[in-house]
C-alpha cells in the first residue's frame, strides 16, 4: 500500500511539471490569392467540403457557428469567437466534452502563395492522465489536420 501511494505521489509530482495548456498546429502553403483563402476559411458553411473534423455531415448553421452530429451520434458544436483579416478563431465542443479553442491563421508569405496554419489549443486539468494525454494528443490530431488542409489546398488551387 505504501509503495502504491508513493508511486502515485511521484506520478502526480512529475505531471504537475507538465504544462496546463497544449497547442497543436499544422500548416500548408497554398498557391492562391489571400482573399480567396481567407474567404474559404471564414465561411464555415463550406467546411464540410474539406474539413475532416466535420466529415460528410451537413451542419446546422447559426449566426455564431454550427452544430452537427458525427457518425457515432455524438453532438458537436462550433462557435466562432473571432474573425478578422488574419483568420478565424472558434470554440469547439466534440461529443459534449470539454471545449477547446481552434482556428485558422492566413498569412501572405510570397507574392503568389499564402500560408494557412490550423491550430488547436487545449486546456488541461491537473489530473495526471490529462497531462499525459496532452503529450500524446498532437500525434493523434495532426494527420486529420494535414489531410484537411491538403483538401482545402486542392479545392482552392483547382479554381
Amino acid at each position: 500500500m505504501i509503495g502504491i501511494t508513493g508511486l502515485a505521489i511521484v506520478i502526480l509530482l512529475i505531471t504537475s511539471l507538465l504544462p496546463n495548456e497544449v497547442m497543436t498546429s499544422e500548416g500548408i502553403m497554398i498557391h492562391a490569392p489571400k482573399d480567396t483563402v481567407l474567404q474559404a476559411v471564414k465561411q464555415i458553411e463550406g467546411w464540410k467540403d474539406w474539413n475532416l473534423l466535420i466529415g460528410d455531415k451537413t451542419p446546422e448553421l447559426s449566426d455564431s457557428g454550427m452544430m452537427w452530429t458525427d457518425v457515432k451520434g455524438g453532438k458537436n458544436q462550433l462557435r466562432v469567437t473571432e474573425s478578422n483579416d488574419k483568420g478565424i478563431v472558434a470554440e469547439v465542443m466534440l461529443n459534449d466534452q470539454k471545449p477547446f479553442t481552434s482556428g485558422f491563421s492566413v498569412e501572405q508569405k510570397y507574392a503568389d502563395s499564402v500560408q494557412v496554419v490550423w491550430f488547436v489549443i487545449e486546456k488541461l486539468r491537473w489530473y495526471p492522465w490529462e497531462k499525459i494525454y496532452g503529450i500524446m494528443s498532437g500525434g493523434m490530431k495532426t494527420p486529420v489536420m494535414k489531410q484537411s488542409l491538403l483538401q482545402l489546398k486542392s479545392q482552392l488551387q483547382a479554381k
